[in-house]
């Protein structure tokens, strides 16, 4: 688990979800392999999508694998859900179509565990716990639908980022043409960009402790601009960016 060692700022990074608190949010044009939920605290965050209206909203869904960028101009809750650990978070999302504002109870109970906990949000302990709490009343309005057990397999075969992918493709036991569709029904992404995304929270976590170089390396990438170009893309930030404070405990 990560956090980040400023006054204002806060972070943790776990199995399940990553969640950023921050003095202001902007982020670049990105899709990430992430079911987000978006919160203003004080301000609404705006989405804009290629192609479409801006959406706004004190609280902003964004489904996986959709292209986007955010901003809010006061503090901001960031918090992002492994659509593979926590499905249903990724179905709540997925339901509404592309990003969407959320209301009504669902921000009401948001609020009110934000707010008696307004002085501790740069805290590991008090972030994982809201999204914690968070991810169980997105389950009770959400489908839950449970992969293929063969692209399941395949999903954590590929965690590791050194893993074989000609090798877990073959372990499948399907041709790779039925397995990629497969894998895209119930993934979202072709099996190469999921192993990429995975590659890059190993590399980002990594980053926190040794040079961009060697966090590059040993998570599988060719180079370092490669990675650098992977965190813009799938992030919206650089790597740097996202590390500064950056600590593990």
């Amino acid at each position: 688990m990560g956090r980040l060692n400023e006054s204002r700022i806060g972070a943790v990074i776990a199995e399940a979800f990553a969640v950023r608190a921050s003095t202001a949010m902007v982020s670049t044009l990105h899709a990430e392999h992430g079911a987000a939920v978006l919160v203003g605290l004080d301000s609404e965050v705006t989405v804009t999508v290629p192609g479409g209206a801006a959406v706004r909203g004190r609280m902003v869904v964004v489904p996986p694998d959709a292209w986007h960028a955010a901003s809010c101009p006061g503090p901001t809750l960031g918090l992002l859900y492994d659509p593979e650990v926590v499905p249903h978070v990724a179905g709540y999302a997925r339901l509404r179509g592309g990003a969407c504002p959320v209301g009504g109870g669902l921000l009401s109970r948001f609020d009110g565990a934000v707010a008696a906990h307004r002085a501790s949000l740069s805290r590991p302990d008090v972030l994982d716990g809201l999204a914690r709490e968070l991810a169980g009343w997105l389950a009770k309005e959400s489908p839950r639908r449970s992969p293929d057990g063969r692209v399941a397999r395949v999903v954590e075969a590929l965690r590791d980022p050194a893993a074989d992918r000609r090798l877990a493709v073959a372990r499948a036991g399907l041709s790779e043409a039925h397995l990629q569709a497969l894998f895209v029904r119930d993934v979202g992404v072709p099996i190469r960009t999921f192993q990429l995304w995975r590659r890059l929270l190993v590399a980002l976590v990594a980053f926190s402790r040794v040079d961009a170089t060697r966090a590059a390396h040993g998570a599988g990438f060719a180079d370092l601009a490669h990675f650098s170009r992977t965190c813009r893309r799938m992030l919206g930030y650089s790597p740097t960016e996202l590390r500064d404070g950056l600590l593990l405990t």
